[in-house]
Parts: C-alpha cells; structure tokens; sequence
C-alpha cells in the first residue's frame, strides 16, 4: 500500500495536478484499491485534525497579514528600515531583509510576508539597477523568514501535532531567524558590490527619528504578541486574535488608511488564502494518516538504526531528505504528513524536541523558495517579471547561507534551546 501511495502520488505530481489534488488522489486511490480500510473513516479522520483550536491561528494570522498590507503597516515598517540600513551598498536589498523580520513578528506566513514586502521593494529595487532575478531570488528567501521567526503558523502545526508549546516552538525559531537575516545581508552585500551597485545617501538623524515614530506602533506589534504569549498573558491562537484586532486598530485609527468599507475586500483575500491551505492540510491529514496506519514511522526507525547509530548522521540524512521533499511538496501538506513520522525518530534517537523541531521546521519551510513547487520564489517572480531561469542563478548563494543555518541548529542545540528554556 505504501508503495502505491508515494508512486501514484509521484506521477500525479510529474502530470502537473496541484498538490492538494495530488495527495487527496493518492490517499484514495491507496486506499479503495490496495487496502480494506472502509473510506467511510476518511472524512471523521481529516475533521478530527482539522477541529482543533490551534488551527484557528492560521486563519487569523492569514487576516493579520492582509491587513498589514492594506493597512500601511508594511509601507512604515520599509521606511523605518530603509532609513537605518538603506545607506549601506545594496542598501533595498538590506531592508528587504530588516522589513520581511519585522512583518514575520506578526503575520507568522511566509506568502503573506512576501507578498507584502515584495509589491513594494521588488519594483523598487529593479529600478535602482537590481537585476530582476536577484531581486525576485533575494526577496523569496528574505520571506522565508515569515515563519521562521515567531509567531509562526508553521510551528503552529508542529505543536498542534506533537503536544509540544507552541510558545516554546515560537521561542526556538527567533535565533535562527535573526542568524539567517544577517546572513542574508552578508550575502546581500557582497553581491552588491560584484554587481556595481551604487550606495545611497544616509539619512539624517531626524529623518531617522521621524521614521521611527510613523513605524512605533507596527514595530510594537511584535512585542505585544510575542510577549503575550512568552509571559502566559494569551495563547498561541489568542495571539492571533490579539493580532488581527491590533493590526486593524492601527490601520483603522491611527494610520487611518485602512476604510471599513474595505473590509469586505479583506476578508475576500485572507479567505481565499486561508481556503487553499486548509484544504491542503486536510488532504495532507487523509495521507498522514495512511502512514500511521501502515506503521510508515516504525519502518523508517527500524532502517535508520539498522544503517546506523549515530545521532549525527542521522539528523544530516533527515535534513538532505526535507530539503528534497521541499521541492516538491507544499510546506504545510509536507508538516502534516511528516512531522508524526519524524517526532518519533526524535524520540528514538534521543533529539532533544524544541530542537529538532526547529530544524524540520526551517527545512520544510525553505522548501518555498526551492523549485520546481517554491511558491514564494513563484509569487516573487511574478512581482518582478522575471522567469525562473533568471533568479534561479541568484538563488544558491542564499540558499547556502541558510543551509549553512541550519546545520548550526542542528549540531549547537543552544541556538534553539535557550530562549524556551527560560520560560516555564
């Protein structure tokens, strides 16, 4: 049965059928014809995963991040980062990173932080002399960001699935969501100077000032969930409900950009977005559990210990395996599918949990900006014209910083472990 699930899953893919079709088809298709399974258990199973009061966070982020974007709280956050770090060579690219930071503490979606971000620096950046590509290729892996550093609706997922905090699982990506920006910056850098080009003049002290007071209330936004959630105030999906009241008070009252006659329109957007990866996750929920039932998990163990007893080894081998599946599996679908088999390997081989837990999660979520699925790298082309031969060149420098991340998660557990570790 196994066999015939990856298999037909896998021609599915190869013909083009979007992704959640592929695994809702798969998943039938194994189990009307190579299984006695009745499929009258199939749907009780996808809404038992489904009604959980965690997965109400993901809507609600989805509809934070609509806001931000309607609301010109993206807009502030880009010039309060372009007036800090905008001087310096390859300055748009800097703040793409600094501003996608920013909006991931608090959207947690990484196609809501690029898409927001992205609208505006990718022009911006193409007209400056950025060549299309990198611009597209920079931005996809700035986005990545989104749920990486907390809140993250990735994350989310991870705990509504293991039982572990998801305030905890929010903590552990912070460190390596601030090592990644950096290193993207580093990257940024060095390839602006190979690239020709030209610095911008550095603003005045007063303009930095003034930025920071139009951005002061976005920029706390940030503060106000996370620190929520880190001192027990609220809950990971209060937080999301802490986030969308915040953002439209903001927008509505103070920015006073956003009408209530848009909200109509709002709505209509976080819903279609919040439709699609719901249904992904349902679909994603039928094929996980046909590998539990077919003791997919135990199997996996059993052949690891059997190739080997290292620790070491196998956390690399789990790394090079996420990063495949990445390209071709939506990061949502892939979390639900494989985080059950995965927990237990942690358990097995003696992970601690938040650690692990960060590395499959930046592993699955740096699968949006690989091809030939990468979604972020295929909404980033969009905004920038550009086709994927054109970024796809761009693109592996980055990647590599980020690799490079990931494997300092893996094998120094502190990066992780620390901030959890100080909340009870």
């Amino acid at each position: 049965m196994l066999v015939a699930l990856f298999i037909s899953l896998l021609v599915l893919l190869c013909i083009r059928v979007p992704i959640a079709f592929a695994i809702g088809l798969s998943s039938l298709f194994s189990i009307f014809f190579f299984s006695d399974i009745p499929l009258s258990l199939l749907i009780p199973r996808i809404f038992n995963t489904l009604n959980s009061s965690t997965f109400l966070a993901i809507p609600l982020f989805m509809l934070a991040g609509v806001i931000m974007e309607s609301g010109g709280i993206s807009a502030r956050l880009i010039r309060f980062s372009s007036s800090l770090i905008g001087h310096i060579r390859g300055g748009l690219g800097h703040v793409t990173v600094l501003t996608s930071m920013a909006f991931a503490g608090i959207s947690g979606s990484a196609s809501a932080d690029t898409s927001a971000v992205g609208s505006v620096l990718i022009p911006s950046m193409i007209k400056k002399g950025y060549p299309k590509g990198y611009a597209a290729a920079l931005t996809a892996c700035a986005g990545s960001l989104g749920p990486i550093i907390p809140p993250s609706i990735i994350m989310i997922i991870y705990g509504s699935l293991t039982g572990l905090s998801i305030g905890k699982l929010f903590l552990a990506g912070a460190i390596p969501g601030i090592l990644i920006g950096m290193g993207l910056m580093i990257i940024n850098y060095m390839a602006a100077k190979k690239l020709g080009l030209e610095k911008s003049e550095r603003a005045s002290l007063k303009e930095v000032w003034k930025s920071f007071l139009t951005a002061f209330w976005a920029l706390m936004a940030p503060v106000i969930i996370i620190g929520g959630i880190v001192t027990g105030t609220f809950t990971a999906t209060e937080s999301g409900v802490i986030a969308v009241l915040y953002c439209f008070l903001i927008s509505t009252f103070v920015y006073k950009e956003m009408k209530i006659r848009d909200l109509g329109e709002i709505f209509t957007k976080a819903l279609n977005t919040t439709v699609m990866v719901m249904f992904i996750a349902a679909t994603a929920s039928a094929f996980g559990w046909i590998l539990a039932n077919e003791q997919f998990p135990i199997k996996v163990v059993n052949m690891l210990s059997v190739f080997t007893e290292s620790k070491h080894i196998v956390i690399l081998l789990i790394i090079a395996f996420l990063l495949l599946i990445g390209c071709f599996l939506e990061t949502i679908a892939a979390a639900i599918i494989f985080v059950p088999v995965l927990s237990v390997l942690a358990v097995d081989f003696g992970f601690d949990p938040i650690q692990f837990a960060t590395v499959v999660a930046i592993c699955l979520i740096i699968g949006g900006i690989t091809p030939p699925i990468g979604v972020l790298l295929f909404i980033t082309n969009g905004i920038a014209k550009a086709n994927i031969n054109e970024s796809i060149k761009y693109l592996w420098p980055f990647f590599g910083m980020i690799l490079f991340v990931i494997l300092l998660v893996a094998y120094v557990p502190f990066l992780s472990t620390l901030l959890p570790s100080l909340v009870k």
